[in-house]
C-alpha cells in the first residue's frame, strides 16, 4: 500500500518515496562520540533523511578552522550520509576567504555557511568571502532572524546565479520581510528551520516565490528534525511540491545525483 506523506507523517514512518536532504543542520562531531553519530543516523532512518549537510558550533567564532575540520571528520567517516558547510566569519577577513579555499579544495564541502556577527553581509569586510563564492559558485546559507536579514539579500545580489539560503526565514513572524526580499532577490532562497510559524505561512510562501525557492532543514540539534519535517508533511500542498521541499530544490542547488545516497 502506498501512502501520501501526509499519511507518513501520521503514522511515524520514514519517506521512502524519495531521499529526503536535510540542509541545514549542526554536529559537533569529535572522535569520542560515535554514539552520537549512531543516534544521529538512527533517528535519520527512522524519518527518513537520507543526506545531511552538517556545520558545528565551534566553527561560530573564532575556532572555525577547527570547527570546519571535525565537520570534514564526519564526512569522511560516513560519505554516504553527511556533507559538510565550511563555516567563515566576516570578523576575521584577512583569513576567512583562505580558509573557504582550503575547505572546498577537500571535496568534502558542499557550501558556505555564516553567522549574524554584528557585521552586514555587504560590509567591505566580506568582499574577500564573496570573491570566492563567485569564483567557486558556492551555495551559500546564512543564519537570518527576525525582520533583519543583515542585508543578506543584498550580498547575493552581488553574486548572481548562486543560490543564497536565508536561514529560518520567517522567524519571529516576519516573514513577509522574506518574501519581499526573495521576489526582489531571484537567488535567494527561503529555509524553513524554525519552530513556531503562522498558520499557512509556508503555503504563503510557496505562494509568493514559488515552490522552488523553498527548501527544508531542521536545524537539528536545536530543534527537532522530526518536529521540523512535519510541518511540511502536514502542509497544505500537494506532494510534489513537498518533494520539492524536501528534495528537489536542494538536490539542484548542492548538484547532488540520486546515486549519492544509499537511504
Amino acid at each position: 500500500m502506498s501512502y501520501t506523506l501526509k499519511e507518513m507523517g501520521q503514522r511515524g514512518v520514514p519517506i521512502t518515496t524519495f531521499p529526503v536532504i536535510d540542509a541545514h543542520a549542526h554536529f559537533d562531531f569529535n572522535e569520542n562520540n560515535e554514539a552520537g553519530i549512531a543516534d544521529r543516523l538512527r533517528r535519520m532512518d527512522r524519518t527518513g533523511i537520507a543526506w545531511t549537510i552538517v556545520s558545528t558550533g565551534l566553527s561560530l567564532g573564532a575556532e572555525f578552522k577547527r570547527g570546519n575540520d571535525r565537520a570534514a571528520a564526519l564526512v569522511e567517516l560516513h560519505p554516504d550520509r553527511f556533507g559538510a558547510y565550511c563555516h567563515v566569519s566576516g570578523n576575521y577577513p584577512d583569513i576567512a576567504p583562505a580558509e573557504i579555499e582550503r575547505c572546498f579544495a577537500s571535496g568534502l564541502f558542499k557550501g558556505l555557511k555564516l553567522y549574524q556577527t554584528d557585521v552586514d553581509f555587504d560590509d567591505p569586510r566580506f568582499d574577500g568571502i564573496w570573491e570566492v563564492v563567485r569564483k567557486l559558485r558556492i551555495p551559500v546559507l546564512a543564519h537570518t532572524w527576525g525582520d533583519n536579514l543583515t542585508n543578506f539579500d543584498k550580498a547575493a545580489r552581488t553574486c548572481p546565479g548562486i543560490p543564497f539560503l536565508a536561514g529560518h526565514a520567517g522567524s519571529a513572524f516576519a516573514y513577509r520581510k522574506y518574501i519581499d526580499a526573495a521576489l526582489r532577490t531571484p537567488n535567494l532562497y527561503l529555509d524553513l528551520s524554525y519552530s513556531r510559524e503562522h498558520t499557512n505561512m509556508i503555503e504563503t510562501m510557496v505562494t509568493a516565490v514559488g515552490a522552488n525557492r523553498v527548501v527544508w532543514g531542521s536545524d537539528v540539534a536545536t530543534f527537532s528534525m522530526e518536529h521540523q519535517i512535519g510541518k511540511v508533511l502536514f502542509a497544505d500542498l500537494t506532494d510534489d511540491v513537498k518533494k520539492q521541499i524536501l528534495y528537489s530544490n536542494s538536490a539542484e542547488i548542492f548538484n547532488l545525483k540520486f546515486a549519492d545516497f544509499t537511504n
